[in-house]
Parts: C-alpha cells; structure tokens; sequence
C-alpha cells in the first residue's frame, strides 16, 4: 500500500513488477503520471484488490489496459471514487465485464453518474457486499434490493441538503430491509431522511444498522486478505 505516498514514476517503474507476486494495491491519491500506470499495470499481475481513489493517473486508457489484458478478471474489491479522468463509459463496461466477481464496489465523486448507470449496472453485481456511491436514493435501495442479496454495507453520500427521494420512499426502504437480511451497515447523512430510514429499521428491531457519515464510513479496506493483520497493526 502506498496510499498518499510521495513516491514518484521512477521509482514504481523501476520495481520489476512482472517477477513479484502483488495483488492487492492502493495508490490512493498518488501523483503517478498515466504512463507510468499503463507501464508498471502492464507488467503485474492480475489483481485481487485495487483502490486509486483521487488518483489523477488513472485515465479510460489505463482501465481499458487492466480490462483487455485480464488483470481485473478475478478482482473482488476496487475503490474508483474521485477518479476525475476516468469516465462512467468505461467504468460501465468493466463493470458489466466482471461486476459478478466484485464484493466491494466504491465509485463516488463522478458528477457524470446517474440512476440509470445504477440501474443498469446493478443487476451484475450478484456477489456484491459492499457499495459507496452518491445517487438518487430510491433508485439505489430499489436495484439493491432486488440484485444484491449478499449486500452488507451500503453507503450513499448525499447529504441532507441535496438527498433525493419520492413519496414513496417508505417502500424502497421496506424492499431493502426484508430482501437484504445481511445488510449490516447503511450510513446517509444526518437530516430527516436519516431518521426515516433510521425509525423503519428500529420498527424491525434492527436498530444498529442505519448510521450517519458524521461517525461512520464505508471502506474496501476490509476486505484485504491480510486486513485483521494491517488491523491489529
């Protein structure tokens, strides 16, 4: 993990990728160039866990490249979010490419994205366990609910001021309480949508499940292989 790391080009491209055993990295807001993405990608092998949240580098050419040489093939995790060169096309197509592998999913900060991204996409993610996205709650709560029976966390980030949602929300929320029964963990932010999604869990004496983002937040991290290690550590 090099997560925040000041680390440069040189030093990645030098590493000779293509002998090593890696398959599970964070980049996060690292200032690695595309090229030196595309090159050091190119080499590795396949991966099992990505995260390159606010990383500049991680263009549509760089997915395209991991997709076409099969290095996301057996990858469960991948955070995206905050990725501001990389579009929604080519997120789309990994996604309907390899979404049934993914337990964990993070793809926020992409203004490009919308409900029926999600409603589309959804459908793929069977083995899906874990969600961060900013989307119109109903239409979220309605796809997971239907696609997503393994889900356990599940974050959206709108908050109070902007958070979208119908009349006939009390339905979506009812749909995503009875059919996700694993569903451990859904954090929204404070406001009256919060407490109304909070009121209809505790209705079920399912009372520790609904959170706020101001004490709670979703993560891949968890599902590293080695995460209880990093954890104790």
């Amino acid at each position: 993990m090099v997560k925040t790391a000041g680390i440069e080009d040189d030093a990645m491209s030098a590493v000779p990728w293509q002998s090593t055993y890696i398959n599970e990295l964070d980049i996060s807001s690292t200032e690695l160039s595309e090229d030196c993405l595309l090159d050091i990608f190119f080499r590795m092998p396949r991966l099992k866990y990505l995260a390159v949240p606010y990383c500049d580098g991680f263009t549509d050419k760089v997915l395209e490249l991991l997709v076409d040489h099969g290095k996301l093939s057996t990858c469960h995790a991948i955070d995206l979010s905050n990725t501001v060169n990389l579009s929604s096309d080519v997120v789309y197509t990994f996604l309907m490419l390899h979404g049934k592998h993914l337990h964990g999913l993070s793809y926020a900060g992409n203004a490009n994205v919308t409900e029926q991204f999600w409603r589309k996409i959804v459908g793929s993610l069977e083995n899906i366990k874990r969600i961060i996205t900013k989307v119109h709650v109903d239409q979220i709560l309605d796809v997971c609910a239907h696609y997503c029976p393994e889900l356990q966390r599940l974050e959206i980030q709108w908050d109070a001021d902007t958070v979208r949602f119908s009349e006939l929300n009390s339905k979506f929320i009812d749909n995503l309480r009875i059919r996700c029964i694993h569903l451990q963990s859904l954090v929204l932010s404070d406001g009256a949508y919060y407490e109304s999604v909070k009121a209809n869990f505790e209705r079920a004496n399912r009372n520790r499940v609904v959170r706020t983002t101001t004490s709670y937040r979703t993560t891949t991290i968890s599902l590293l292989d080695y995460y209880n290690q990093l954890k104790f550590n």
